[in-house]
């Protein structure tokens, strides 16, 4: 008996009038003889297909478009005291409480695997587009196996569908080791980026050059744990050492081919304005923006996130949200002065005087202003306001109430209970659309770009270095810098091109992941972190600066080596015994 796939005409990214289907077989029931045999109802399928890949969106995880990795790793911390991102996932507690960034997706895969199989047999749709489809499935299953792989190591891999009358050794299938995943990723993108097209409309569906960036991404962490990891359950986890040389060379290999192809350029807009042009980056949409080469796409109807209501200044946020990640004084540090030389927070002078805070961080590398918000900084039209007080002319602060018509508490404070801006004195600005008003639930509609031109250049980079090319590595960073308007360097280290991404890539969802697989998560993340506290002068209404050398608030952060790799979970393995469970679980 055939199965029966139920179909939702109003699908994530759809675009077909009411006429292209009134024609068709009733819409609620669709036969799969019918769906296979119509280019539009296939690509229905596939666009439901890619609707499930929402772990692209910031990484998913349940945290409504924003970006958890960013409060896991040493870029900041989750802002509200009573959210189990801060209290328990950042403390070291990352497998408890549901654990965080769990990601099974074996019923995408399943749909992606029985596409595969029906495709083959379609008469209703020519040859070239469907190996262009074929090719977009395949692309799909592959990135579900690396945000899988990059979680648990080695982990089952199936690639036709399975009947469910097969017997258990069919069905109920072991760990493939961990290169194997990689090794089939990187197939899978050789196999299908000369079916893909060479650039696409739909920024949402893949391009050849969006196979090769994946190919670049994943052969990047596989020659990373193969580096720096260990190998345990017989390559379960872990990569051989002698395997690092090979990913190395298909990280760089498919990193060059991105960059000499003259598709993408590095987003250069407003090269007079180099802060103004990095923020840009991120919220132009438009065919200047040449930097993209894969986005998961975002409506703001239909596909949506809540990414702008609690990341925004929280006066900006209706009721309720703003202001979520608090971010650390050490990665405002990590931004360097315009001429190159540290950017490290002079607290002495900081604490001195009165400031404009503008004033204060006027040299700093322009992605710092472009990145994070702080007091002061203009933001629709308006200042922001994260002052927990105001000095007096006698020194004294009023916590509470007004002082002389000003406010004790500046609108992007802590209030309700929500953590606003107070904790470390800065918040993310990256991807914030300054168009949207009001800023409300499910209305952020910018595309958040999985690769960029400039994370394909620190690849490259990286691989250079790795592979003993250290003048490609140090071409690939000064571009980054130039189009940045710093310093250029004069040699280059491995922990520059580390400093470089995470200066370049902060808050996109990449610093947590980059710490797991240089496997140094351990030293960076379970440490004591910063931030400032600000306070508004009655007089002059500049700044008083405090320190804040406990931004953890008494609950330390903690990553422990276990962490490394994310447990596989009782459930998953009593659903199926011939799992086995990652090592200190």
């Amino acid at each position: 008996m055939k199965k029966i796939y139920y179909i939702l005409i109003l699908l994530i990214v759809i675009s077909y009038s009411c006429e292209d289907v009134l024609d068709k077989a009733p819409l609620d029931i669709i036969s799969e003889d019918v769906v296979f045999d119509d280019p539009t109802l296939t690509q229905a399928y596939i666009n439901n297909l890619y609707s499930e890949l929402s772990f692209l969106n910031r990484d998913g995880s349940g945290f409504e478009g924003t970006d958890p990795t960013s409060g896991l790793s040493d870029e900041g911390r989750q802002g509200r005291n009573w959210h189990p991102l801060y209290f328990a996932w950042k403390a070291g507690q990352l497998d408890a409480n549901g654990s965080l960034l769990q990601l099974w997706k074996y019923g995408t895969i399943r749909k992606a695997n029985e596409f595969l199989v029906k495709i083959e047999s379609s008469t209703g749709i020519s040859e070239d587009l469907k190996n262009e489809m074929i090719g977009q499935v395949r692309f799909a299953r592959a990135i579900v196996y690396f945000y899988m792989v990059k979680r648990y190591g080695g982990i089952p891999l199936v690639t036709e569908p399975q009947a469910i009358d097969a017997p258990e050794e069919e069905l109920f299938l072991p760990r493939n080791k961990e290169i194997d995943i990689y090794d089939f990723i990187l197939d899978e993108m050789d196999a299908i980026q000369n079916i893909l097209p060479v650039s696409n409309d739909n920024i949402g569906m893949p391009t050849k050059y969006a196979a090769l960036a994946l190919k670049s991404q994943a052969a990047m962490f596989a020659a990373s744990i193969a580096t720096w990891g260990d190998v345990d359950l017989d390559d379960v986890v872990g990569i051989p050492a002698n395997e690092a040389q090979r990913f190395w060379q298909a990280s760089y290999d498919a990193s060059e081919e991105i960059i000499n192809s003259g598709n993408y350029e590095l987003y250069n807009q407003i090269p007079d304005d180099k802060t103004e042009n990095f923020r840009k980056l991120f919220v132009d949409e438009t065919g200047a923006n040449k930097e993209r080469i894969f986005s998961w796409q975002l409506t703001g109807v239909n596909v949506h996130s809540q990414y702008d209501l609690f990341m925004s200044p929280f006066q900006f946020c209706p009721g309720w949200g703003g202001s979520n990640t608090s971010v650390y004084l050490e990665m405002v540090e990590e931004f360097e002065n315009i001429d190159g030389t540290p950017g490290t927070f002079d607290e002495a002078l900081a604490t001195s005087q009165l400031w404009d805070l503008k004033e204060f961080f006027a040299n700093k590398d322009p992605r710092f202003n472009a990145t994070i918000y702080y007091e002061g900084m203009e933001w629709k039209g308006e200042p922001i306001e994260n002052w927990g007080g105001v000095v007096k002319p006698d020194g004294s602060v009023v916590g509470d109430g007004f002082y002389e018509g000003i406010s004790a508490k500046g609108r992007s404070h802590s209030a309700g209970g929500y953590a606003g801006g107070v904790i470390t004195g800065f918040n993310v600005l990256k991807y914030l659309d300054e168009t949207l008003v009001p800023v409300a639930h499910n209305k952020t509609k910018i595309d958040f770009m999985v690769f960029r031109a400039g994370g394909i250049l620190l690849n490259y980079a990286e691989a250079a270095f790795e592979l003993g090319k250290p003048d490609d590595a140090l071409w690939s960073v000064n571009i980054l810098r130039e189009r940045a308007g710093i310093a250029l360097l004069d040699d280059i280290t491995r922990d520059k091109i580390r400093h470089e991404r995470k200066v370049e890539l902060a808050f996109e969802n990449n610093r947590w992941w980059d710490l797991r697989r240089w496997r140094i998560a351990v030293d960076a993340i379970t440490r004591n972190f910063k931030g400032i506290y600000t306070y508004k002068d009655s007089s002059t209404g500049k700044f008083k600066i405090e320190m804040n050398n406990n931004a953890q608030g008494g609950i330390p952060a903690a990553f422990l080596e276990r962490h490394y790799y994310l447990p596989i979970k009782p459930g998953r393995i009593s659903n199926n015994p011939k799992l086995v469970e990652n090592p200190l679980y």
